[in-house]
């Protein structure tokens, strides 16, 4: 029976964290031109979107039931909104500017504590295993584009965030209320079971980290930005004194 932190969930964690870390600096080497960039993340948008699909319905044939076809959690509609949007938004889309925060710390949660891995006895259980990969793949992606500034990270677009959350929520009401969800969005029940992590409570925390994070990122692309052109201007004298 595959357990939290047992040998089968440390293991793919191990590997997945190698083989992404490997992908990214052999993408930073090789991509040179914003089309190349944008192929790749179009294909890694493609990927994503199969492995949720494939999750969707291994958890509708294997335990729900295809009356509850439609994602109702953050990470498997972060999934889907990132995949939908990384295939057809621009660069630096404002729909990237909530969910690949909402997919990138969702992501990296559930490959750190995931909950659903002792469902089956073996951990290539189809509801488990997809649910691991379309995590590892979204994190993936957000780190794809945070790298090679398909994003652009900044202050100013706080406000998606708490915007795109709300979206969410509102998406998650419809699926309880109108399509008869027992809880969606974990608005009847808390993120983590038995802990007090309700959306809310979870939101405001989520919220003041991420304007934090965006305000040390400005200032931090700002030093580099000054720094190079420091060195830019010394190398103009150096040539000129030559």
């Amino acid at each position: 029976m595959p357990e939290l932190f047992g040998w089968q969930h440390l293991t793919y964690n191990a590997v997945v964290v190698i083989l992404m870390a490997v992908g990214l600096v052999i993408i930073k080497k090789r991509i040179r031109t914003e089309k190349a960039l944008a192929v790749t993340v179009k294909i890694t948008a493609a990927v994503l979107l199969a492995c949720v699909v494939w999750n969707r319905l291994s958890v509708c044939i294997m335990r729900d039931g295809f009356a509850q076809v439609l994602p109702g959690s953050f990470c498997s509609m972060s999934s889907f909104t990132f995949a939908i949007s990384a295939l057809f938004c621009k660069k630096d889309s404002k729909v990237f500017h909530f969910v690949l925060y909402l997919g990138l710390v969702g992501g990296i949660a559930t490959l750190v504590y995931p909950d659903f891995i002792g469902q089956a006895s073996y951990f290539m259980y189809p509801m488990t295993i997809s649910g691991m990969v379309h995590h590892t793949i979204m994190v993936f992606l957000a780190l794809l584009m945070l790298m090679t500034g398909y994003i652009k990270p900044t202050i100013k677009k706080w406000y998606c965030l708490p915007v795109g959350t709300s979206l969410f929520i509102t998406y998650g009401l419809i699926l309880i209320k109108a399509f008869g969800y027992g809880d969606a969005m974990s608005i009847n029940e808390p993120l983590v079971e038995g802990t007090p992590l309700t959306f809310y409570v979870a939101g405001v925390i989520f919220l003041t980290v991420h304007a934090l994070f965006l305000i040390v990122w400005e200032l931090m692309q700002k030093k580099v930005a000054s720094n190079s052109n420091r060195l830019t201007r010394s190398e103009i004298k150096e040539k000129r004194v030559s």
